[in-house]
Parts: C-alpha cells; structure tokens; sequence
C-alpha cells in the first residue's frame, strides 16, 4: 500500500520549486531557479543507515544553487506518522553535525510535524557540560496550527498539499460521506488553479490517497466525481484524460488494497472473491501466483475465478 511517506517524498520531488516559495519565502530571491535541484538521497542514506526502515518519518537533502554562484543545501524533515519522540531535537543535530563533519556543508533544516498533538513542536537541541554549551535550533512548521481560510487564499500549490494534511489530521470520526465532501472541495480548489498538468496530477493523487475513505468503493465514487467536473470544461481537455485514467487506476489499486485487508481481517470469503475478481479484471496480466498472494487466497481459487470470468 502507498503509505504517507511515499506520497510525501513524491510531491516534495514534484513540486520543489513551490515547496521553497512556501516554506523559504524570505530566501527564494537569492535563489537561482534555473538551474536543476539536486536530491542528495544516496549522501543521506550513506550517513543515516538507520533510517532505511524508518516509515514514520522522511528526510530529504537537497542542494539549491545560488544566484550568486554558490550552493546551499537544505535538510527537510517530515513526521509523516504524527509521533511524539523525546529524542527529535537531539537526532536533528545529529543529521547537522554528520552532514557538516563528512561535506563541510552547512545546511538549513526544516522539520514539517503532521501530528494531532498540540503541545508537541521541538525546534532546539540545547546541551552543556561543565561549561561547555550547545544550542542548535532549526525552523519547524506544525501543519495542525495553520489556518484553513489563509491556505485556501494561497496560490502556491503547496498549500492544497497542507490543506489535504490537515483535512487528514482533523479527520477524527467524520463519516465517508463527510470525508468525500473534503476532498470533493479540494478537488474543485485544484480545478480551478491555472497549475501545469504535472502539478495537477501530483496533486491529485495526494489528495486523493492521504484522505483516506472508510469504504474501499467509495474511492471509485469520488473518482468518477471529479471525472465529470473536469469533463465539463474544455480549458482541461489537455489534462482529463491522463488524470482521469490515473486517478481510476490509483482509486482500484487503493480499494483493492483496503478490500484485501478487510477480507483477511474479517474472514470474509465473499470479499475475497470480489476482490480477486477486481484485480483479474483490472490487471489481465498479472499472475496467478500474485493475485493470489496479494488477496491472500489459493492459486486454485484464482485460476477458478479466472476461467469463470473468462467464460
């Protein structure tokens, strides 16, 4: 299943420029947007093997040239799990120290918290030793504390990425019926942004993932919405039908997964049929062998399903 930290390493790649402009808007002047963002991902895993396992959190290095010819390069940190850890100052001026002792490079840091605790927001690491001091702090931004009427007048992308957080985050107990409302919103919000197709596509698949529906079927519901809200108007017609395709294949592959996990969790023998007979119907050629892994039934079953289907 894509998990959150998937979701939030793709639109951080996807729409870096904005991401600065969001979230650096004191330093974007200086920076030169011409030429290319490098994501230093294999520096990163070199220093911080222990992060290979870590799906509660990402962390992304990048190095940003300058206008002026050199280089910065930036350490964003997102607690995609929304978890407290007592130790997140420390390990912050871990990655600073590691990263300034192997490169010599100074870096900003950034920690973006996704969690519904409203106390918790570290943002310095503070040491001392028989008079000897540390004190390292680095910029946070917690998305609980934004406001959902200043976001809705951005313009920049990034702010349909922290509202579909936040609509996550503050999602409690709401029904699908509620949940699709949101997302419906959204949706519209985005529709109406003059944003390239790239931008568009992105964003719509965060939205529609990160909500999350209760109702596995209601994902091809919401699907089949927006399909005719962007069908309605020819000023799309270059994006409807990539992000249409996209979309309904994103919402199977979700409801699939959700459906596997709620036929093996309740035992439910119906559900499992439904499900395999889903994938069979969508993914032609896929394997025996991995549908029947994946819905957690026998091959014998799915060749069953598969020559009925076929008949």
């Amino acid at each position: 299943m894509q998990t959150y930290d998937k979701l939030w390493k793709g639109i951080i790649e996807d729409l870096f420029d904005d991401f600065l402009y969001f979230f650096f808007p004191k330093w974007t002047h200086q920076i030169d947007f011409e030429k290319n963002f490098e994501f230093l991902d294999q520096e990163l895993a070199q220093l911080f093997p222990e992060l290979e396992d870590d799906d509660r959190a990402i962390d992304k290095l990048v190095k940003v040239h300058l206008k002026d010819g050199s280089e910065e390069w930036l350490l964003v940190h997102v607690e995609v799990q929304g978890y407290e850890d007592k130790k997140f100052s420390e390990r912050m001026f871990t990655y600073n120290y590691r990263i300034l002792d192997r490169y010599k490079k100074r870096i900003s840091a950034l920690a973006i918290f996704t969690d519904s605790k409203k106390n918790y927001k570290p943002s310095f690491y503070h040491s001392e030793c028989f008079g000897t001091t540390i004190d390292y702090h680095f910029s946070t931004y917690k998305v609980l504390e934004q406001n959902d009427k200043e976001l809705e007048k951005s313009e920049n992308p990034f702010a349909i990425v922290i509202l579909a957080t936040l609509a996550a985050i503050k999602k409690g107990k709401k029904s699908d019926f509620e949940i699709m409302d949101i997302k419906r919103y959204l949706a519209k919000l985005l529709y109406e942004r003059k944003y390239t197709k790239k931008k568009i596509i992105s964003l719509f698949k965060f939205i529609q993932i990160y909500i999350r529906f209760e109702k596995s079927e209601n994902y091809g519901i919401f699907a089949e919405e927006i399909t005719s809200i962007y069908e309605s108007n020819s000023r799309n017609m270059g994006v409807v039908e990539i992000i249409i395709e996209d979309v309904r294949q994103e919402s199977l592959k979700q409801g699939i997964e959700q459906g596997i996990e709620q036929g093996i969790e309740q035992g439910d023998y119906k559900r499992m049929v439904s499900v395999i007979e889903k994938m069979l119907i969508s993914f032609p050629k896929w394997e025996d062998e991995k549908i029947a892994d994946l819905a957690g039934a026998t091959i014998e079953l799915v060749e069953e399903i598969r020559n009925r289907l076929n008949q």
